[in-house]
């Protein structure tokens, strides 16, 4: 190499770190950490110490199989990974992924920084015709302040190296993070949460690809090696077979493991993993349970869902329920809500196993048995207990559990008590009283409301329940205290008790719905107002835009006042975007740009840590009221409580904040989502959504009046 020494240090400019990959039998070669370092260096030695690979006559290896696997390979974004032979000086900057054949413990410079030598090789290394491997590829990796953040490499990994630069001294310069970096570490000594250097590729794309094919050519080499020098590593701990009641994010290696299962279900995402639940009949506590018509609640706790992504996601679509696997290299994940899934990329020695040919399989000997006894009973739950579901008027003190459909009135997530919740099913039980202060959402029902305290588990519901919508509740017991006046109800556990029900078809919610018009007509009847009581002088008086209050959206269009506040009754006639799954959008904070789908990270910023990419909503409603008159509202303003507490999330692959996202519109948009399904099926549905009482913002933007939604209530 012909570039003077001084370079490596003139060279020093931010870039992105390595990645590190392991390689089978040990960390799956598929799932890709990184190491990241503030300054690396690279060289070629001039010539390795041999690495002789023997083979037979009859093994055409180097024309088929692992071995025939060319160096080299480009993304889907354009960026070249070149041979390792190929690197020379006056390369400039350029990326490259090899596997590791030699490493050294860090050591610190004369300047203090910390450095990590280690060598590469890849398939442009071997001799052709020659079994003779005489090349290899050596990086220097300096870090001035973490030695956390230098790559971890040990013997076998694989290695994935960006923006390399080569020098005379050890080689050339690669930068990790940047001389001041990191800005956000959150102390700690560099094991802070909130900053990591490392950086990992996508598991859909060409990197993981190569690099589980270099995992494969050089399980392939050292299968058939001989006389090889091997530098002597800690060792490591193996992959172990485990039962799903056994594994945890911490089980060793770093939470992988393999396990024989029995397939359950499954399902293809439009966009992401696709999403296999199985079981080995063995329970973990952690798991989420689902509740699903192919999954019957005795067996609900005995099943692990499993994201299955890359090979691992086509092999997915050839299992069947019913059919029994070994899946090796599955790890350990955690959800947001701290429930274990499991994740799985790769499908190399996955195989489908048949009770005759893999009878001597111990493991499948084992599941079988699990099986066995869970269908005997041995190994099963007690049978949940069955509670009827009964109307509110028919509920007494001998009546224990029940379950009920109902609209939610009023959520009080800030009482004094637990949450509260309060609901009716428009039937009377003299039990029940009326709230402590008079409110608008109770008029006229005198006990037919039902004061719902939350508690454990049932707390975090609150905030996604809304005013106006239909749930069914399960598990309610009414309760009577001495010392409280009235009966109330009180849920608890971790269990899914309050369900939206969206299917107004459905017989018990017609059958709710006919006893509200019963009672209006009731209530009618007798001369009770079930209307708040409007002050007669202000009744009489037009509103006027400073009021801001009652206003038709005639009104709201013609005023001149801006920005102002405006309350009115209306209903949401259409929304935008036409499918609700692509109500968010990725924007990078740095460059202000909007980053079209299926992109993860910004490609102008070089933010390949996904350090400025974020998440923000994308929702417009078109309100219109009696007279006709519309107006076009954004909901996804920060001050819209509407979707307050619902963090922006990527909904085309999150399907947990996908189905909290429809069901906090739901109570909102009526059935606007199956008229927009209806288009593709050249249908033309009626809108029905419900009258609401909104309240809205209006700016000026561009000249044009803007307007964003603040708050809507049921009326």
């Amino acid at each position: 190499m012909a570039a003077p020494q001084a370079e490596a240090v003139a060279l020093r400019a931010p870039s992105l770190p390595p990645a590190v990959v392991q390689s089978p039998p040990q960390v799956p070669s598929n799932e890709c950490t990184s190491s990241g370092s503030e300054q690396a260096s690279s060289s070629s030695s001039n010539r390795a110490t041999p690495i002789t690979v023997t083979m037979s006559s009859n093994d055409h290896v180097r024309d088929h199989g692992p071995l025939a696997m060319k160096a080299g390979m480009t993304t889907q974004g354009g960026d070249k990974f070149i041979p390792v032979r190929k690197i020379e000086s006056g390369l400039g900057f350029f990326n490259v992924i090899g596997v590791v054949t030699s490493t050294k413990p860090p050591t610190q410079t004369r300047s203090q920084d910390w450095r990590r030598i280690f060598s590469i090789v890849d398939p442009s290394c071997m001799e052709d015709d020659v079994h003779i491997m005489t090349y290899n590829f050596t990086v220097n990796c300096f870090q001035k302040k973490h030695t956390e953040w230098l790559p971890q490499t040990e013997f076998g990994d694989i290695v994935l190296l960006r923006r390399l630069k080569t020098s005379t001294y050890r080689g050339g310069s690669l930068n990790g993070i940047g001389k001041d970096s990191p800005h956000s570490e959150t102390l700690d000594d560099g094991f802070g949460y909130s900053y990591s250097p490392y950086y990992e590729p996508s598991m859909q794309g060409k990197e993981a690809d190569y690099c589980a094919q270099l995992a494969d050519w050089w399980q392939a080499i050292r299968a058939k090696e001989q006389g090889i020098t091997v530098v002597q590593c800690a060792p490591r701990p193996s992959r172990e077979h485990h039962l799903i009641s056994e594994v945890t994010p911490d089980t060793s290696p770093q939470g992988y493991f393999d396990c024989t299962v029995e397939i359950l279900h499954s399902f293809e995402n439009t966009s992401g993993p696709h999403t296999v639940y199985m079981t080995d009949y063995t329970v973990n506590p952690q798991t989420n349970a689902p509740q699903a018509n192919w999954c019957s609640p005795e067996l609900s706790t005995y099943v692990f869902k499993v994201e299955m992504w890359g090979h691992a996601g086509l092999l997915a679509k050839t299992m069947q329920p019913g059919e029994f696997w070994f899946l090796p290299n599955a790890r350990v994940m955690m959800d947001s809500y701290l429930r274990l899934y499991g994740k799985l990329v790769e499908k190399h020695k996955s195989k489908k196993l048949d009770e005759v040919e893999n009878g001597e399989n111990l493991h499948f000997r084992a599941l079988l048995e699990w099986k066995k006894k869970f269908e005997q009973g041995e190994g099963r739950p007690a049978p949940p207990v069955r509670f009827d579901t009964k109307l509110i008027e028919n509920v007494d003190g001998e009546v224990g559990f029940f379950h009920c459909t109902v609209e939610v009135l009023h959520v009080d997530p800030a009482s004094t008590e637990e949450p509260l919740l309060y609901v009716t099913d428009y039937t009377f039980n003299p039990d029940l009283v009326n709230p402590a202060e008079p409110a608008p959402w109770a008029l006229g029902l005198d006990r037919r409301i039902v004061k719902i305290v939350l508690e454990g588990g049932q707390k975090g519901k609150a905030r996604d329940l809304q005013p106006g919508a239909t749930y069914r509740i399960k598990n309610l017991r009414l309760i009577k205290r001495t010392g409280v006046k009235g009966a109330f109800g009180r849920l608890g556990g971790d269990e899914r008790l309050i369900i939206a029900v969206y299917d107004r078809e459905k017989e018990e919610v017609q059958a709710l719905l006919q006893r509200k018009e019963k009672w209006k007509l009731e209530m009618k009847r007798d001369g009770v107002s079930i209307e708040p009581v409007v002050n007669s002088t202000a009744k009489s008086r037009l509103p006027t835009p400073e009021t801001s209050e009652g206003l038709t959206l005639q009104q709201v269009i013609a005023s001149t006042v801006c920005p102002n506040t405006f309350t009115f009754v209306a209903w949401v006639a259409d929304l935008y975007p036409l499918y609700l799954n692509e109500a968010t959008y990725l924007r990078c904070t740095k460059c202000e740009t909007n980053l079209r789908r299926p992109w993860k990270c910004c490609v102008n910023c070089d933010d390949m840590l996904d350090m400025h990419c974020k998440w923000f909503y994308k929702l417009l409603f078109m309100l219109e009221d009696d007279e006709g008159n519309s107006i076009t509202v954004s909901a996804c303003n920060e001050e819209c409580k509407l979707l307050s507490g619902l963090p922006p999330a990527d909904l085309e692959v999150d399907k947990d904040a996908f189905d909290g996202f429809v069901a906090r519109l739901q109570p909102v948009i009526g059935n606007i989502q199956e008229v927009h399904d209806g288009y593709v099926k050249q249908k033309d549905l009626p809108a029905v959504s419900p009258k609401m009482r909104f309240t809205v913002e209006s700016w000026i933007a561009n000249d044009n009046r803007g307007y964003g939604l603040l708050e809507c209530a049921p009326i």
